[in-house]
This record gives C-alpha cells, structure tokens and sequence, in this order.
C-alpha cells in the first residue's frame, strides 16, 4: 500500500519545463526582477539550473523583453536576477498565425492552452457550432486564471513572452461576419462574443489567408492552400471532431474561406490543431523566426 501511494504522488508530479523564466511586469524594474525563497521559479534556478551567483539564465517579462539574467542570490533564500542586454529577434513575423476553433470538450481544451501558446499563435478565437454542447462554454477550462496559468507553461517551454489573445463567442455567424469584414470597425460590438485574454488588443483579424479545415478524401492539402504563403498571415478554422455542418460550411465559404484537410483521419481536436498549426508553420517558413 506504501508503495502504490509513492507511485500515485509520482505520477501527479510534474516537471515544469522552464526554458525561458517569465516574470510580470509588475515583478521587475529597470535592471531587475525579484524573487522569494518559496517562488516555484526560484526553486528552479536554484535546484534544477543550480545557478549560483554570477550564473546567466535565460529570461523574459511577460508580453516584453525577452533578456540574459544574471542571478544574484539573497542571505535570506531568495533572489535577484538582473538583467542584461535585451535579446533582438525577427519577432513580428512570428506571429502570424490565428486560430478559430469550435469549443472542444473542456479536458481537451485544458489540455490545449500550453500547447497553442508554444506554437506561437497570435489569437485564438472560441466559438460555438452545431456540433458542441452548450455546457462546453460553463467550464473551467475557459476560467481566466487557468487559461493564463497553461499559457505561461506553454511560453516558458518555447522560450517566447508573448501571451495569445484569446476570445470566446456563443454564436458562430457574428465571429465569421467580423472576420470578413461584413462588421465593419466602425461597429464595436461583435454579438455574443468577449475577449478573455489581452482584449485590449482588440478585432485586427486582418488575415492574408483564411483556411477551412474539414475532415474527408479529396479536400486541398495545406500546402497546395498556402503555395506562396511566406510572409502571410493566415487564419485557420478548425471544427468539431465531427466536423461541420452543411450550414456552417457554406458560412464560412462564403465569406472566402478554402477548405484544407489532413486526409481521410478524423482526428481528435488537439491532434488536429497541433497538425495543421505546423503544417501552416512549415509552410510559412515561419519556424525560421
């Protein structure tokens, strides 16, 4: 019995992958950033780096800089990292995916967040189809703590800073009509829709290429949709497992969508987004950034 409790405590364990330590804006100043003895972050540099004083690590302010730390370390367990020379990158062009998403069920989207911000996706919108159940949209995988929680995991493991906005709407035809461009900016108001994260950022859903992702035979490859994608921003809707409906599809199409798929597979919804997100990428050339 000993033993099989050791192994449930291992088995809920898990490794945070930090890559990139991120700090809140509020955390540093000019030159530095602060941590206390009992910060998760400084129990990582101090016994998964074992940085000692003197020692660099990578790090960056969460949606800013992204920065070589010195760490200094305090009498009392805690610890300053000060900053160094801010690190210059081609960042704008990294950002230039967005995904438009039909409300998965809650564990997978949970299992989503850190993921999609690894990726590197600009935005991430939510909406509602024929195919989700309305209580998909009363979960806790759309609470803001935990969705800003997955996203920094997800930004520390690839090293980025930039948190995704992310928008969830109730009803599909309004967030295709805003993308379109059939609401104008003059129209502030998008029905039945909300920002939960970085709204301040607002509808700039100024999309290149806007991709429709339907399972079946016969359906355009990602590549052959993007033949001369390099430097586009492209915008990719991907539905319910079941895919969409009759309606939703002719929705979409007409408002200059271009269906792609994966094959004949029907996959799961974050198989499915981590598949096409990459081949976009790939196509893109957008990892070189």
């Amino acid at each position: 019995e000993r033993f099989r409790a050791r192994g449930r405590r291992r088995r809920r364990a898990r490794v945070e992958a930090r890559n990139r330590i991120l700090f809140e804006p509020h955390e540093c100043d000019a030159e530095a950033c602060a941590l206390r003895r009992e910060d998760a972050r400084a129990g990582h540099i101090r016994d998964v780096l074992r940085a000692g004083s003197g020692a660099r690590v990578r790090v960056g302010v969460v949606n800013g800089g992204k920065y070589d730390g010195v760490v200094e370390h305090a009498e009392d367990g805690g610890m300053t990292v000060r900053l160094g020379a801010e690190e210059t990158s081609a960042e704008a062009s990294a950002y230039d995916v967005d995904v438009l998403l039909a409300m998965p069920r809650p564990k997978v989207l949970k299992r989503l967040w850190a993921p999609l911000a690894s990726l590197g996706i600009a935005r991430i919108v939510l909406v509602n189809a024929n195919k989700v159940e309305r209580y998909y949209f009363d979960s806790s995988a759309l609470d803001v703590g935990t969705i800003r929680g997955e996203m920094l995991r997800g930004l520390e493991q690839a090293g980025d800073t930039r948190v995704p906005q992310v928008g969830v709407g109730l009803r599909l035809p309004p967030v295709v009509d805003r993308i379109s461009g059939v609401l104008s900016s003059e129209e502030p108001k998008t029905n039945g829709f909300k920002w939960l994260l970085e709204g301040q950022r607002g509808w700039t859903m100024d999309a290149d290429v806007l991709l429709l992702a339907h399972p079946g035979q016969g359906r355009t490859s990602v590549a052959d949709a993007l033949a001369d994608a390099r430097g586009k921003r492209v915008l990719l809707a991907i539905g319910p497992e079941g895919g969409w409906t009759d309606y939703e599809l002719d929705l979409f199409e007409n408002a200059g969508f271009k269906r792609v798929g994966l094959g004949s597979r029907t996959f799961t919804t974050d198989v499915a987004c981590i598949s096409l997100v990459s081949a976009v990428r790939e196509r893109q050339q957008s990892w070189l950034t």
